[in-house]
């Protein structure tokens, strides 16, 4: 979930500048202008005609005055301004396995189902240099969580907090805009795992307040996921009434996925014998998040022929249901682990065996049709409401086996969004799910869950000024 979380606010910062558009950039000009801050509002008209929209003419005319008056020439020399933009609210987290909890057997008993909360703080400092109808911006940026009630939230598996510290360069002109930035994902276990990203969007057409153009994305995470999309896009932009923004392409993406089916098979071939379990084997605590993570019952025994009947996976799925505890990076099958080989003492102390398994991860490869959408309308009450959607539908095109080949998977967020912006500050209150539909060959059905699901209700204040 860290990683999902972390991507969305990289895909938000990454079409940062562009939020900062003509009719935003011409308005805060006109209101320095009313301050009688010249210098100011210069700045921020020749950022306004470099973004480029319907007020472009409108802007030059304003812009010749002020050079004709102030003895300026129109020579491309430049200007610097500064922006910051903070974003401080709060996350009331759902996350929901469908049909995960089982018995015993194997039969399914229900759901999962956990509750917690993330504060969120986000702090971004940016240097604008305008010079001609360009805009070349450099940020420095800070995002922060902190998950509390997290140890009732095993199978969701969140960090007890991150920050991210990052920088970003962006270019912004008539018709293209480049944003690139890397960030450093920095946990409470001693996680640092690096991110960068890049996005280029260029405006082919435009016409009245709609421009269409193409954009691409990447993004790639140490611990994965790495992302590339190609799409087409379009945008209406407008003081008031109705905005959009729509992207439509292919994607690949590219992340850690378990093994299992290869695990499953090296224990069954090793088998036990009076083995014994090594706690380092095949188990990493400090892995992310993955709906598709597994944790195989046989993790860490070694030698032997004959599984025991009364182990710590036979109890732990009676509690929590194979799902959860074939999650190895969540934990719940490790408390299970301890507390067996607690009551096995005599037989820990004895066998000496050091051979094991590995349980290995394999960058797994998907490919299929992507869609971004975001709609708004504005009202001139400076009340605005928004929808976004985003989905994606994959296929693996390089799995780890011809089994993983055969999954496919339906992923995506959807959300609402009520906001108020009375001035350099806005209010804002909304809902969002984030969804992952896995279609899975019987041979997988029992190491992942074929539904997912996570709600999340947010409320914050953003600054921008």
């Amino acid at each position: 979930m860290i990683r999902l979380l972390s991507l969305v606010i990289v895909l938000l910062l990454g079409s940062s500048l562009y939020a900062q558009d003509q009719v935003d950039l011409y308005m805060k000009a006109m209101k320095a202008e009313e301050a009688g801050n010249v210098t100011e509002a210069v700045s921020l008209f020749e950022q306004a005609l470099a973004a480029d929209g319907e007020y472009s003419d409108e802007i030059r005319e304003i812009l010749s005055e002020y050079y004709d008056a102030l003895g300026l020439s129109n020579d491309g020399s430049g200007s610097f301004s500064f922006r910051v933009q903070s974003d401080v609210g709060f996350y009331g987290l759902r996350y929901t396995e469908f049909n995960a909890k089982k018995d015993s057997l194997g039969n399914t008993i229900g759901d999962i189902s956990e509750k917690g909360g993330d504060l969120f703080a986000s702090l971004n400092l940016y240097l604008d240099y305008s010079t001609g109808n360009w805009i070349h911006s450099l940020g420095l940026t800070f995002v922060s969580d902190w998950f509390f009630d997290n140890k009732d939230m095993p199978v969701l598996d969140t960090n007890d907090w991150t920050i991210a510290p990052g920088l970003e360069y962006s270019l912004v002109g008539r018709k293209l805009m480049l944003d690139v930035g890397v960030d450093f994902n920095i946990t409470n276990d001693g996680e640092f795992l690096p991110a960068g990203y890049a996005w280029v969007e260029y405006d082919i057409h435009k016409f009245d307040k709609q421009r269409v153009g193409v954009a691409a994305l990447a993004y790639y995470r140490k611990d994965g996921p790495a992302t590339a999309s190609l799409m087409g896009s379009m945008h209406r932009t407008a003081a008031t009434g109705f905005n959009f923004d729509i992207y439509v392409g292919a994607k690949y993406e590219a992340d850690y996925m378990l093994d299992i089916l290869s695990y499953v098979q090296s224990i069954q071939q090793s088998g036990w014998n009076g083995g014994f379990y090594n706690p380092g084997a095949g188990y990493d605590p400090g892995a992310g998040y993955d709906p598709g993570a597994g944790y195989d019952p046989g993790a860490g025994y070694q030698g032997g022929s004959v599984f025991p009947e009364d182990n710590y996976w036979t109890r732990c799925v009676a509690d929590y249901g194979d799902s959860v505890c074939a999650n190895y990076s969540n934990g719940v099958l490790q408390t299970y682990i301890e507390e067996y080989w607690a009551s096995q003492a005599e037989i820990w102390n004895t066998l000496q065996d050091t051979s094991t398994v590995e349980l290995s991860k394999y960058w797994t490869r998907w490919v299929g049709p992507s869609v971004r959408a975001n709609v708004m309308y504005q009202f001139k009450t400076k009340i605005a409401l928004e929808l976004s959607l985003n989905m994606f539908y994959a296929l693996i095109v390089d799995g780890a086996s011809e089994e993983y080949e055969k999954m496919q998977k339906f992923s995506g967020t959807w959300g609402f969004k009520f906001s108020w912006k009375p001035c350099w500050f806005a209010l804002y209150a909304g809902i969002e799910q984030t969804f992952l539909d896995y279609n899975l060959p019987e041979e997988l059905s029992n190491y992942f869950t074929e539904r997912n699901l996570l709600t999340s209700i947010r409320t914050g204040v953003k600054v921008d000024f």
